[in-house]
Formats: structure tokens, C-alpha cells, sequence
């Protein structure tokens, strides 16, 4: 038997996913100008970078860091608790497939979400104007890598 039960599969795909797919594009479905609290607005990017980590990850996409100081994307090691996508149905991402200008936009992101908003750390340069367009592309690799691959219906997120 698999990591999770059918009854849990269903659970993932019926409130997890969503949510955390909301929380995913929150922030890059806010539409200027923002009328609200910028703590509010703040705090929803920040939860877009962690969650966009997080299906980075749950995707098989992660980092490594090389001898020189450098980071390189990397199969994501999952621990035996960690759901993937190929526990739900679907099929993980080996980051040397990707194409050039996916890995380019991933890897930075994948080191600020984890640098500038899961730790705090020493000054570094972060260009988080790419953020939503990472988002785009993390969106779209769950409805290919995901939801085309288990034969499930890709919902729109409720946000």
C-alpha cells in the first residue's frame, strides 16, 4: 500500500491543494492599487514564496548547494513523511528536464523563498520581481505534473 489511503488521496486533492493554491496565487491576483493594510499585502507574498516552495518541493524540485558557494536546483530530497505529487497520482519533475528559462526563474526563487522569507540570513540580493511569473509557471507544472497525470479535474483556486 501506498503512503497515503484513498480517503486521504481524496482529502488532498478536495482541501488541501486548493488551499495551498490559493495561497499560492493570492498575491499575484491582487490587482493595483491595494486599498488595504500593506501588512496584509506583505504577508500574503511572503506566504506565496513559502508556498510556492512548498510545490516546488512537493513537485521533486529543490536545491543543492555546490563548492563553490553557489546554489544549482536538484531533485528535492523528500523525507518518508513528505507527500509528493507521485503519491497523489503524479509524476515528479527531475529539474534537469526542465527547460532553461524555467530553471533560470526557479532557482532564485527557490533560494529566497527559503533565505529571505523562511530565515532570516545575511543581506542578499533577491530579485522578487519575478515572483509572479515563477507562480505562473509552478501553476502550471501542478496541472501538467499533477492533476493531467492523475486524470483529475484542474480547479481554478478560490481566493
Amino acid at each position: 500500500m501506498g503512503k497515503l489511503t484513498p480517503a486521504e488521496i481524496e482529502e488532498y486533492f478536495a482541501i488541501h491543494l486548493p488551499y495551498r493554491t490559493g495561497i499560492l496565487l493570492a498575491h499575484s491576483r491582487i490587482r493595483p492599487p491595494w486599498p488595504g493594510n500593506v501588512g496584509i499585502l506583505n504577508a500574503c507574498f511572503v506566504a506565496s514564496l513559502v508556498t510556492g516552495r512548498l510545490f516546488l518541493n512537493f513537485l521533486g524540485i529543490g536545491k543543492k548547494k555546490k563548492k563553490d558557494g553557489t546554489w544549482t536546483l536538484d531533485r528535492f530530497a523528500a523525507m518518508p513523511t513528505d507527500v509528493t505529487v507521485e503519491d497523489l497520482g503524479g509524476e515528479l519533475i527531475d529539474p534537469a528536464s526542465l527547460p532553461q528559462e524555467d530553471q533560470d526563474l526557479f532557482l532564485p526563487f527557490i533560494v529566497m523563498a527559503d533565505q529571505a522569507a523562511a530565515h532570516f540570513t545575511v543581506p542578499n540580493n533577491h530579485d522578487w520581481t519575478k515572483t509572479h511569473e515563477v507562480i505562473r509557471r509552478i501553476h502550471h507544472y501542478l496541472k501538467v505534473n499533477l492533476y493531467d497525470k492523475a486524470g483529475r479535474p484542474f480547479p481554478d483556486a478560490t481566493i
